[in-house]
């Protein structure tokens, strides 16, 4: 269910069929959508799609005939500060950003996923706090620099893997605290600017040069940690920071919002969360507390199984509801209680018709439990679903999600006519359609991305944002643990790196010892 990314269509709004508005779903879709600027508008009324409860039915398919009634946003983002961001989804607080997913306090930043606080960078994943940079993964505190991946408080440097605090260091991994290193080796100011001063990274050649020379150096010299986690006692996962007794779960940060500091206590099998309690199933979310199957949630507490809910209370099997309480299977509800299927009900008429819809659904062995991915809102390849975990044949009839028919590109009978260095690259690219290397999709250069690649001196891609956002996806480690070995002292660890990989992964014994 959880949004596409770096995909838009354009849909027939349901409020003025004569206008087709920039939306996460094609035409194609039966859902039904409102522009954006409408959906949040008071000129429509969610009860107004209210029905009444069917005793002989299934719930579930109860609430997917609402759900196909209701229109929906046309883009999944808050209503909150987008100015010059049309093409940003779940975005919030965001100013001349563009093809952004889950984005907020940010601005001047284009093909960013899970980004905030940052600016004029290009091409980030999990990036926070980044400044006048391009391809970003998994860092924070980065200035002016280039090809990071898990690193921190890093300064005019490129090509690095977990390096903090280090300053104009190129190709290097695993330091702590230093300057004009090249490759791990220690130079002077003098020559390591020297050095620098004879690579000439506008060029495509030879910055894939330097890409497939420092993948080698990592791969035969980095050490990899086994499991990333800082300041998480009782945990078990990767990419963890400030969590309590977080099990299976990937990515959980803490957070400050509204001048309260947000730790993660006691999640179970959550991705992608800040700021979560006693949860369970929780994906994109936070804070929040005591919730089950959730994604893409902010500030609620005891939801279950719904999607897209902000400042929500009690509130179960219900799609983009805002400052709602006692709510269940509703679509496109604010400031409501009470409500069933968005019928409106006294509080004891409520109370009394939850408990009937609940039992049968215990009966029936569907409580709690999500929506079959079949009558998801978004193409399975559109979404971050697809994106991380893509089908093969054992997945597809497991769990038989929405496809979509759409046709292999045709090769383009000529090849793209690109310089190889940015300054030799006319103006007259802003006109010119790119056609991906790898996927056959067109594309073009915007004028913000081409002065951003001017001045940093980087080459015009010539492979598509998506493209390159699943190339970055593929270098992140994946939200599942595997049973290993330590590399150095060979005991048995669990690892979020594949053990097919034949990195050299230590336990946190002797990560700590070796690199600390």
């Amino acid at each position: 269910m959880s949004g596409s990314i770096f995909q838009f269509y354009k849909k027939t709004c349901f409020a003025h069929p004569e206008e087709k508005a920039l939306s996460q779903m094609s035409e194609e879709n039966e859902y039904r959508i409102y522009d954006n600027k409408f959906w949040w508008s008071d000129a429509w009324d969610p009860l107004t799609f209210g029905q009444n409860y069917d005793a002989n039915r299934d719930f579930s398919s109860q609430f997917i005939d609402l759900l196909r009634a209701v229109p929906h946003r046309a883009l999944a983002r808050y209503n909150k500060d987008i100015v010059n961001s049309e093409y940003t989804v779940q975005s919030f607080d965001v100013k001349n950003c563009y093809l952004s997913s889950i984005i907020g306090m940010a601005q001047d930043v284009s093909y960013g996923f899970w980004v905030i606080y940052s600016q004029n960078s290009l091409d980030l994943s999990s990036a926070d706090h980044v400044q006048d940079s391009y391809e970003i993964i998994d860092s924070d505190r980065i200035h002016n620099s280039q090809h990071i991946q898990n690193s921190s408080d890093c300064i005019n440097s490129y090509f690095l893997f977990d390096c903090h605090n280090c300053q104009n260091c190129f190709g290097c991994s695993n330091l702590r605290n230093k300057k004009f290193c090249f490759f791990n080796e220690q130079l002077s100011k003098e020559d390591y600017e020297k050095r620098m001063a004879e690579i000439d990274l506008g060029s495509r050649k030879i910055r894939e040069e330097y890409k497939k020379k420092f993948d080698e150096f990592l791969r035969t010299n980095g050490i990899f940690k086994a499991l990333w986690a800082k300041n998480s006692p009782g945990s078990l996962g990767d990419h963890l920071r400030d969590c309590k007794n977080c099990v299976q779960s990937f990515w959980g940060t803490s957070a400050k919002f509204l001048l309260t500091f947000y730790k993660n206590e006691n999640i179970r099998y959550g991705q992608d969360f800040i700021g979560a309690t006693d949860c369970m199933d929780v994906t994109i979310f936070g804070p929040g507390q005591e919730c089950y199957n959730v994604i893409e949630a902010l500030s609620v507490n005891r939801v279950i199984a719904s999607y897209f809910v902000e400042n929500c209370l009690e509130t179960e099997y219900s799609f983009e509801c805002s400052d709602c309480q006692y709510c269940f299977g509703c679509s496109g509800l604010s400031k409501k209680k009470y409500c069933i299927l968005n019928k409106q009900y006294s509080e004891d008429e409520y109370w009394k018709l939850v408990d009937e819809i609940k039992t049968s659904m215990v009966q029936g062995g569907g409580y709690g439990e999500f929506l079959p991915l079949g009558n998801a809102f978004f193409f399975y390849e559109d979404s971050y679903a697809g994106a991380l975990c893509p089908l093969d044949e054992n997945r597809y009839s497991t769990m038989k999600p929405r496809l979509k028919n759409e046709k292999a590109p045709e090769a383009s009978p000529a090849a793209n006519n690109i310089p190889d260095n940015i300054k030799n690259v006319a103006d007259s690219i802003l006109d010119s359609t790119i056609i991906c290397e790898v996927s056959r999709k067109p594309f073009k250069i915007t004028k913000q991305e081409f002065d951003f690649y001017r001045k940093h001196s980087i080459p015009v891609p010539l492979l598509h944002p998506r493209t390159r956002l699943l190339n970055r996806f593929r270098k992140r480690s994946p939200y599942d643990l595997f049973g290993s070995h330590c590399s150095n002292c060979g005991k048995d660890i669990k690892t979020a790196y594949d053990p097919e990989l034949h990195l050299r992964v230590y336990c946190e014994e002797c990560y700590q010892k070796e690199i600390v």
